[in-house]
């Protein structure tokens, strides 16, 4: 099965690439918790990333000193995949199978309720884990199966050994919350110098709307959306040879009443080599409320070229 469709990655939260140590676990997964009440069932999505974040900052901290956070995953109580140290690292979540098993908290405490949409992403996890790149055995452990401690509490060890995550995950995972979608169009011609960004500009929107829209996600998404987009671009007279960049980039808000770019997705950076070409991009992402998302191209020709046509389909998901 390909990747949890509810996941947040590391780029997502802004992360780099975990610094741990290499490791090829293959012997299951484990289960942990939080030994304090976080809450986090009654709260909004977003308190689930927030504690991802302060549990990163106290686990690389003075208290613990590691180099990342000791999970390899989070399972949020609304069914999200959230990503620590991710796949083929060392974990410090386990001692005597940091390097044999992946590890996944449920964030919860003694008290927090485990929820149905918790248990499907675990189940979810260990399936994607189950394929052929990471072939983990379909084993889950607790923590408390490695050392002498509570974790990961009475009610997820119940769940453990009686096999409810083990079970083949619902089929439904994110069919009940389907995507939103938009399609722009470009037919007008758009002049792009050589060497300078410019954010790309559509004229019709889906609904039969008209103008100039740069934003593709994030003008009613005011709580943020994670977000599918690719573009296809059509451009001519560029140099033969010279080089054409295409990004997804997001915005937020400058304090003045315009926009400041709050962060850039990696390019594409394909070489042109005639007059005329057709550039594709496309691109994930986790957008931070108040945020919006804009495509921008450069082209690095000798002279002007022109964007005689575009579209972009965008899959998002508001929060």
């Amino acid at each position: 099965m390909p990747r949890p469709k509810k996941y947040v990655s590391r780029s997502d939260l802004g992360w780099g690439s975990s610094p741990a140590s290499r490791a090829d676990p293959r012997s299951g997964l484990v289960i942990h918790y939080d030994s304090t009440d976080q809450g986090l069932a009654g709260k909004d999505h977003s308190a689930c990333l927030t504690y991802w974040r302060n549990t990163r900052n106290f686990h690389t901290g003075p208290s613990r000193g590691w180099a990342d956070i000791g999970y390899s995953f989070m399972a949020c109580p609304h069914g999200y995949v959230i990503e620590g140290r991710g796949l083929y690292r060392t974990q410090a979540a386990q001692p005597g199978g940091n390097s044999s098993h992946y590890s996944c908290t449920l964030a919860t405490g003694p008290s927090d309720p485990i929820t149905p949409e918790q248990i499907n992403a675990v189940r979810v996890l260990r399936e994607w884990l189950m394929e052929p790149d990471t072939s983990i055995a379909g084993t889950v452990l607790g923590h408390r199966d490695f050392i002498s401690t509570s974790c990961p509490g009475d009610k997820a060890y119940r769940m453990v050994q009686d096999g409810t995550f083990a079970k083949a995950p619902d089929d439904s995972e994110g069919d009940d919350d389907m995507p939103q979608h938009r399609r722009f169009e470009k037919s007008g011609s758009q002049t792009l110098e050589p060497g300078k960004w410019a954010s790309l500009a559509f004229d019709s929107r889906h609904d039969g709307e008209t103008g100039e829209f740069y934003a593709v996600v994030g003008v009613e998404e005011k709580e943020g959306a994670y977000y599918d987009v690719s573009v296809g671009v059509v451009l001519e007279g560029v140099t033969p040879g010279a080089e054409v960049q295409i990004r997804a980039t997001e915005y937020e808000p400058d304090g003045d009443g315009g926009w400041k770019i709050a962060r850039n997705r990696p390019q594409n950076s394909p070489v042109h080599q005639g007059g005329m070409a057709h550039f594709t991009y496309s691109w994930k992402g986790n957008l931070a409320k108040g945020r919006r998302v804009r495509f921008r191209i450069a082209q690095f020709g000798e002279s002007d070229a022109q964007v005689t046509s575009a579209t972009t389909d965008v899959f998002y998901w508001p929060r």
